[in-house]
């Protein structure tokens, strides 16, 4: 108990008091900078609130590293900032990666929306499943499997003429 009022007594009562208060201000940038982090962190959840949190705080730090360049010359607090907003920059890259637009070709955009999203299927899941099948499109009259000649190999679905093949494979 004597270690920690020793610690309480030297940060609190025995501290110099600082007699050579800065007088002018910092910068605008500085102050820009701080904005943006309280904005920053004011960002809701999801993927668009991830690109609003990191957008911002990649700015805030981006405005401070500047700051510390060329207001206080102060090499080490660039070199922080600096490396935070790559870290928050390639966040942003990886965020804004994950929410791009998703589009298919109109026969499995028809089937995403008939069968897929009734069943909760989020589009990344279907557009692995659509990068892994095949189409085959079925003339008139043609006969894609017949009962007891056709091994079952795979699963297939019927869309308007087009055979779509999900899974490949034997059994």
């Amino acid at each position: 108990m004597e270690r920690n009022s020793t610690v309480w007594k030297n940060l609190i009562d025995e501290h110099p008091i600082c007699t050579g208060w800065k007088q002018e201000a910092e910068g605008a940038i500085y102050h820009l900078a701080s904005i943006l982090f309280v904005v920053g962190f004011m960002g809701g959840s999801g993927f668009f609130g991830l690109l609003y949190v990191f957008s911002l705080l990649g700015l805030g730090f981006l405005c401070t590293a500047v700051w510390a360049w060329v207001d206080i010359c102060a090499a080490d607090i660039f070199s922080w900032h600096f490396v935070l907003f790559i870290i928050c920059f390639m966040q942003f890259v990886h965020i804004a990666y994950q929410v791009r637009s998703i589009t298919f070709a109109r026969e499995f955009q028809l089937m995403y929306s008939s069968i897929f999203q009734p069943l909760g299927t989020p589009v990344p899941v279907f557009r692995t499943i659509a990068l892994s099948s095949e189409v085959v499109t079925l003339e008139k009259e043609h006969c894609y499997a017949m009962q007891g000649k056709t091994s079952i190999d795979r699963l297939s679905l019927l869309v308007s003429g087009s055979s779509w093949i999900l899974l490949n494979g034997t059994h």
